[in-house]
């Protein structure tokens, strides 16, 4: 039987270092953080052979003991409902903006980041009196041309150092709104 690729694959998984080829290949899985699941597909002589009553062998290259395994002959993949579906979507959109916050709280201990967003927020703040927008957008540029540079060799080049300029300036358009309003 040969290992084969599904619409379903999450990923990859690579031979070990320690097999050749001949003895190990690339195996695509569907990974769900609790079960890795495989497509296989015999051969025509090997679809004769159970077809005739072969028995089916699994083999588990592993130290003294075999994980839980399973085979099936049918789909594994059932599509859940709509609901399911978005339900899963929506759980996965929480873990992340979750992930993301624990991020920028524990980046926001470091110097560097407030710098850049009270950069942001400057810049925002003083060209958002004249046009709100206008200092939302400068300060968003600003944040990628500092990172530009950066990357000339004057600095360390960095993704959350572009998300607090702009979460700076973020901060820094409501009040330019409301500095706007009261002079205008």
């Amino acid at each position: 039987m040969k290992p084969i690729d599904f619409a379903q694959s999450t990923k990859c998984l690579q031979r070990p270092g320690t097999m050749t080829d001949e003895e190990c290949g690339s195996l695509h899985v569907w990974n769900d953080g609790k079960q890795c699941i495989s497509k296989w597909r015999p051969t025509m002589w090997e679809r004769v052979k159970i077809l005739f009553g072969q028995d089916i062998w699994l083999g588990v290259i592993a130290g003294k003991t075999q994980p839980p395994v399973f085979l099936a002959a049918e789909r594994v993949f059932e599509e859940p409902p709509m609901l399911e579906r978005f339900k899963a979507w929506l759980s996965d959109v929480r873990d992340d903006i979750a992930g993301m916050v624990k991020s920028i709280k524990s980046m926001w201990q470091e110097p560097d980041k407030r710098k850049h967003f009270i950069a942001g927020f400057i810049i925002s703040l003083v060209v958002g009196i004249f046009n709100p927008l206008l200092g939302l957008f400068a300060g968003s540029v600003a944040a990628f041309i500092k990172e530009w540079w950066d990357s000339k060799g004057h600095g360390t080049v960095e993704l959350y150092d572009i998300i607090f300029t702009i979460l700076g300036a973020l901060s820094g358009c409501p009040f330019a709104i409301i500095i706007n309003h009261l002079i205008f």
